[in-house]
């Protein structure tokens, strides 16, 4: 199972009246362990907030050749650790941090010509932010083009640094900017980035859908599904089409007081979990997930977003088999390699069931 490192927060600078962006420095061993990150991967950030554990996962808007370790949050109403990263979170305070995961990354190999496109809404600019600056930097025969959507131009993330990226990369990056509340000239540029207006950027002089080597997409749920709709019937291949979704998940503490209440009277199902090389029998009665069981035995399973979208709660049913509510996160193939989201996760057929973290 992966670990939480101890981290410092040297910088919180303010990015927009609703974002900041948080600088995370660790001494050499800890700083071994997240100096290799992917663009595109994020972090789970995990803190003490009124006497509750809070987690949450956050993607890296750095890029690996810039020597740092940053990320991007907006604060969200009512968000417990998107509102104490805005409002009480300061440099020196200390954050732990697992080390960079996630599978919203670029290709391995580029090739001179390749043309990537971004298209993000909000804080999902944050992946696609250390996309875009290392594929500046280290690819010098790549092109890429960004359509990013956001409320004002006052709440852009990043509006100086995408600038001077522009400036400093004429002939290799384009950047459109797409506003909901602000008038804009052009009236496709007016609006939320839905599949209607995906579509018709697609059919435009703007966008040559056969020339994308890759569609990498963050938002929301509708923006993500409707992109992927406009771009697919525009020919665009699916294994080129990429996303990660943004979503608001319940806490733990909702989630397994409502699956508790809706399975007192129902018998519970024994299921083996192997967490840190140590096996723990437990009971899943009703509705309650596999993670919700785990939490309930006492054990340290790792989890941030509880939602499906992130994969920090990922495990393999080595015995037997789960049905999940909703998977935003595994590909096909680790499905069908029996890897589930344990947070979505319910044992369904015959035992014994046995999952295990520490397969990875």
């Amino acid at each position: 199972m992966t670990d939480f490192f101890s981290m410092r927060v040297s910088e919180v600078r303010r990015e927009t009246a609703e974002s900041v962006s948080l600088k995370l420095e660790g001494d050499h061993m800890t700083w071994a362990e997240f100096e290799h990150f992917q663009p595109g991967q994020y972090l789970t950030l995990r803190t003490d907030i009124d006497g509750q554990d809070v987690r949450r996962s956050y993607s890296i808007c750095s890029a690996p050749h810039e020597g740092e370790l940053r990320v991007g949050i907006k604060e969200v109403p009512g968000g417990t650790f998107s509102t104490f990263a805005n409002q009480v979170l300061q440099a020196g305070d200390e954050l732990q941090v697992m080390p960079p995961m996630g599978r919203f990354v670029l290709p391995e190999q580029m090739e001179a010509g390749d043309h990537f496109v971004g298209l993000a809404a909000g804080s999902g600019i944050t992946p696609v932010m250390s996309q875009i600056k290392h594929i500046l930097h280290t690819h010098a025969d790549v092109t890429v083009t960004l359509f990013y959507v956001n409320k004002t131009s006052a709440s852009v993330m990043f509006k100086e640094e995408l600038q001077l990226l522009k400036d400093r990369y004429l002939n290799r990056f384009r950047l459109f900017h797409l506003l909901t509340r602000e008038p804009v000239e052009a009236e496709l540029f007016s609006g939320r980035l839905d599949e209607d207006r995906c579509a018709r950027i697609c059919a435009s002089d703007l966008l040559d859908v056969s020339s994308i080597s890759g569609a990498y997409l963050c938002g929301p749920e509708e923006m993500i599904q409707g992109c992927t709709r406009a771009l697919s019937n525009a020919g665009l291949a699916e294994d080129r089409i990429h996303f990660e979704l943004f979503h608001a998940a319940q806490s733990v503490s909702k989630a397994a007081t409502k699956a508790s209440q809706e399975s007192d009277s129902k018998a519970g199902i024994p299921v083996q979990i192997v967490l840190d090389g140590i096996t723990t029998t437990v009971e899943i009665t009703g509705e309650k997930t596999l993670m919700d069981a785990a939490l309930d035995a006492g054990l340290d399973a790792p989890y941030s977003c509880l939602g499906g979208v992130c994969c920090t709660c990922r495990a393999k049913m080595v015995s037997g088999k789960a049905r999940m509510d909703v998977n935003y996160a595994l590909e096909p193939d680790e499905v069908a390699a029996g890897f589930v989201l344990t947070c979505q996760s319910h044992p369904e057929g015959e035992g014994p069931f046995v999952v295990d973290f520490d397969q990875q």
